[in-house]
């Protein structure tokens, strides 16, 4: 049966629990009561900054503990699941940026791959102060959706609040609270153009991504589904101390409606969650050619 008949199977208990008010968010100062329903997952919310100034760039950092046994999804799920979903409140004149999605790991299953997240998993949102701040706090709402999966899957949803102290002048330093959003951070992955030795090419349809593997023999694609673009068979190696991923795209423009046709997608480097990992992004142009220097990459905090 496919994930997704499972996720509509059990929609209306999850709904029900929900309602109840079963799931709840553990804020950083703040411990809420925990409902008595058990839940595959808990949800807190950290910052890393304790004092924000004018223009300065902070993480909300969602951080999701998930039961043994159980999973949630990255941003490209795989086939019939669904990722979490962060939406994210700020006061007027703060700049919301995009999710930043640590390396998950892939799960081969009857129906496709999946690429999910085990144990812990943190994600970070980027936002900018606007340019004239007052000496107060900034309340930060975000309400978090998410499916655990194991053998069935339960929807859970948390809303809360992070609060953070403001500054008219600009602040020099501001080590946020919790020491351990260091080594999250390390799972991110980092602009694959900006790696030293990269090499990457578009031709007739085929992506062909490489780099120094960094002493790591083994190496992984993830692509990232958009409008128009699928990812058909694809080829990663490592020799010597080089990876090279080459994968056939195949290009359908009115499956993108007015989307932009854009190749994303991550490679990773080695096993564990804080080994190397690069993303990308290419836009094409409307003759579907690579838009010469417009690689575009998530940015790690």
């Amino acid at each position: 049966m496919r994930r997704h008949s499972r996720l509509a199977s059990t929609l209306a208990g999850s709904a029900a629990l929900l309602a109840a008010g079963a799931v709840h968010a553990q804020i950083e100062g703040a411990l809420p009561a925990i409902a008595a329903e058990p839940h595959p997952v808990s949800v807190r919310l950290l910052c890393d900054a304790d004092l924000i100034g004018p223009r300065q760039t902070f993480h909300v950092a969602v951080r999701f503990d998930v039961h043994k046994e159980w999973h949630i999804y990255w941003k490209n799920p795989g086939e019939g699941a669904m990722p979490p979903d962060i939406e994210l409140t700020a006061p007027d004149g703060y700049t919301v940026g995009t999710v930043l999605w640590p390396r998950p790991t892939a799960v081969t299953t009857s129906i496709g791959p999946e690429y999910c997240y085990f144990d812990t998993a943190v994600l970070f949102v980027p936002i900018t102060a606007p340019a004239t701040l007052t000496d107060g706090t900034a309340t930060l709402r975000v309400d978090t959706r998410w499916a655990a999966c194991r053998e069935v899957c339960v929807l859970g949803r948390v809303q809360s609040e992070v609060t953070v102290n403001t500054s008219s002048r600009p602040v020099v330093s501001s080590d946020g609270p919790d020491l351990e959003l260091a080594a999250f951070r390390k799972r991110l992955p980092d602009p694959l153009a900006d790696l030293a030795g990269a090499a990457i090419s578009f031709e007739q349809n085929i992506l062909t991504l490489g780099g120094p593997a960094g002493g790591m023999t083994r190496a992984a694609f993830f692509p990232i589904d958009r409008p128009g673009i699928t990812y058909e068979a694809t080829a990663v190696t490592v020799d010597g101390d080089r990876f090279r991923v080459v994968t056939r795209v195949g290009l359908t423009p009115h499956n993108a409606g007015d989307e932009p046709m854009v190749l994303a997608g991550l490679v990773t480097l080695g096993e564990k969650p804080d080994d190397p990992s690069y993303d990308f992004e290419i836009p094409l142009d409307r003759d579907l050619t690579w838009k010469a220097g417009a690689l575009r990459d998530s940015k790690k905090p």
